[in-house]
């Protein structure tokens, strides 16, 4: 979740230890939290895919504290894994 409330997910498609993998992040919502303390979350009825990775199997967003970057992390088994950083958490 960014710093705005925003929901910011990963998905990935699993054919197993060896692949083949894909996987997108997608921005999928909003929490807010009204004036008397009341949480709301509301999904998007369609979530808007803010990027797509055919081939990795990215498992983990984690948005930075005070930035518009978050750490997108796979594991993609047998082939190994990555972290990388994506400006996918800007308000």
């Amino acid at each position: 979740m960014t710093g705005s409330g925003r929901i910011i997910v990963s998905s990935a498609a699993d054919a197993g230890d060896d692949g083949p993998f894909d996987s997108a992040v997608s921005d999928a919502g909003r929490v807010t939290v009204s004036a008397a303390g009341r949480v709301r979350v509301t999904l998007a009825a369609a979530p808007t895919a803010l990027g797509t990775f055919p081939g990795y199997k990215a498992e983990a967003v984690e948005c930075l504290p005070g930035s518009a970057d978050a750490l997108l992390g796979t594991d993609d088994e047998n082939l190994g894994g990555y972290v990388r950083t994506l400006p996918f958490c800007g308000t």
